[in-house]
């Protein structure tokens, strides 16, 4: 699921300040021994909505007596809509949350203590990426559901072109790559674009950033939430990327989501949810695709961002018992075949990573796609994106810092020194 832009974080922030002081939860029934729990979720059409529309009616058909609502809202309003319904008291039992958001629906009230038996399980069964995804500090958030690792897509027969018959494997490799890729009208506008180092979600430069930080062993935040990414590695990773600006062989006003499938972008640096879109959008011309892991700076190094999203239960729910109950229920119980997780299925059904180590193990036997192999390896060294308090505003600052590298041409290091100023640990 790729992360779309207009969080409205200015609204959220002052919504956040205010949730910890006040209700939350559902104010679901329960008459005549009956409970009904709401689910909060993007999952709002399309495979994901339908796969998740099945379990809850596999589990209310079976559980007559704790019934599971869904309510859906698109994911630009899901973390406004958590925090307003919060603040209203009328908070859902079961959220569903990006990663990035734990720390900050911790502090707002919003998300509940795994209880520790439940914890441990998760602990022993998930990924470290998904994991590291869906942990502030020391504290679990939920279930892991939705992990995306961050690769290289590439179009075969633009290298080809340019006498490349293999993906690059580390920056020297994948900066020529870029440069022999470019193509520029009699203007000197570009036709071809080397490497996009752009996403089309918000903080649009930075998944693609931390991607090339991790490569070089680098990292974005402490524990404590203070800036990591001003120093030697940091300053590598963004030197590299301004070097390819100055070169004019990336540009950060060509989005690659629209035009790397029409030819107009040889190379990305994209999460793995695109896949599916490309399959869907290039139709026999998704053969030209190759994906390979992000090369680092010397051969045999390489380096990803996973981010991921979870299931949690509200604070303020009245009926977290029956919360724990189902969403254990939806993560832990089989196919009809027994070789893997409801969830599971449903996740890998989309393109997406299952969470559960072993739900991978299992998809990995036998892959439908060869392009997914390195989208399932990534989950096994990616960096899991921080999520304590202040991320989000850390990742806006480093947003804007790399972009008056890349649109601007500004020094790295100054960029950087700027960005790290702005960090503020909560």
């Amino acid at each position: 699921m790729r992360i779309a832009k207009g969080l409205r974080l200015a609204v959220v922030l002052g919504l956040l300040a205010t949730g910890a002081a006040c209700g939350g939860g559902s104010d679901s029934g329960s008459g005549g021994g009956k409970v009904e729990l709401t689910l909060l979720s993007h999952y709002s059409d399309g495979p994901s909505k339908d796969g998740l529309d099945k379990m809850i009616s596999e589990w209310n058909k079976e559980n007559p007596k704790i019934q599971v609502k869904a309510q859906v809202v698109k994911f630009d309003d899901l973390l406004t809509t958590l925090t307003v319904r919060q603040t209203g008291g009328r908070g859902a039992d079961i959220v569903s949350a990006y990663g990035l958001w734990g720390g900050q629906l911790m502090k707002a009230n919003v998300v509940a203590k795994v209880p520790d038996d439940i914890a441990t399980k998760i602990k022993a069964e998930y990924s470290p990426a998904a994991l590291g995804a869906v942990t502030t500090g020391d504290t679990l958030l939920g279930y892991p559901t939705e992990l995306n690792t961050y690769v290289l897509f590439y179009n075969k027969k633009i290298l080809a072109a340019a006498g490349i018959n293999k993906p690059p494997t580390t920056w020297a490799e994948l900066a020529d790559a870029a440069k022999k890729t470019v193509k520029r009208d009699a203007k000197g506008n570009i036709q071809v674009e080397g490497l996009s180092l752009i996403q089309d979600g918000d903080n649009k430069s930075v998944h693609p950033f931390l991607s090339l930080l991790d490569s070089a062993g680098g990292k974005f935040l402490a524990p404590d939430g203070t800036a990591q990414f001003d120093n030697e590695q940091g300053k590598a990773a963004l030197k590299f990327e301004g070097d390819l600006a100055a070169a004019k062989a990336t540009n950060t006003s060509i989005s690659p989501t629209k035009q790397f499938r029409s030819g107009g972008v040889a190379m990305a640096i994209q999460a793995g949810w695109w896949i599916g879109s490309l399959k869907t959008q290039m139709k026999d011309k998704y053969s030209d695709v190759g994906v390979t892991a992000i090369p680092g700076p010397t051969a045999g190094s390489k380096g990803s961002l996973a981010y991921g999203f979870f299931m949690g239960v509200n604070q303020r729910s009245k009926h977290a018992d029956e919360a724990w109950k189902f969403l254990t229920w939806m993560n832990e119980h089989k196919t009809e075949d027994g070789k893997v997780t409801e969830t599971g299925k449903w996740l890998a059904d989309q393109g997406l990573i299952p969470p559960r180590t072993a739900d991978q193990a299992e998809y990995k036997k036998a892959l439908p796609d060869p392009n997914l192999a390195p989208i399932y390896e990534a989950a096994t060294y990616a960096m899991p994106e921080p999520n304590q308090p202040g991320a989000y505003e850390a990742k806006t600052a480093l947003h804007n810092a790399i972009m008056t590298v890349l649109a601007d041409g500004k020094n790295p290091d100054d960029a950087l020194a700027q960005a790290a100023k702005a960090v503020k640990p909560q």
